[in-house]
């Protein structure tokens, strides 16, 4: 079987993105434009957020953060 590698795994430069992180207790999972990836934590990783980029730029608008879910 071989593996399918898709040809849009890199971001794209001046392209926005949405993105959106929830945590749930051991659980994290980072969307972005829709697609998810998941990580299971270990230990506790703190209460401070940083966003950063190597050999480039990043710029951030429009951010929130919210302590627990909203219920619908």
């Amino acid at each position: 079987m071989a593996a399918v590698i898709c040809s849009r795994s890199k971001l794209e430069a001046g392209r926005n993105y949405h993105l959106q992180l929830i945590v749930d207790d051991t659980i994290g999972t980072l969307y972005v434009d829709g697609v998810a990836l998941n990580v299971r934590m270990y230990e506790r990783p703190g209460e401070s957020l940083s966003i950063f980029a190597t050999d480039g730029v990043v710029e951030v608008r429009n951010v929130s953060i919210a302590r627990g879910l909203k219920e619908v």
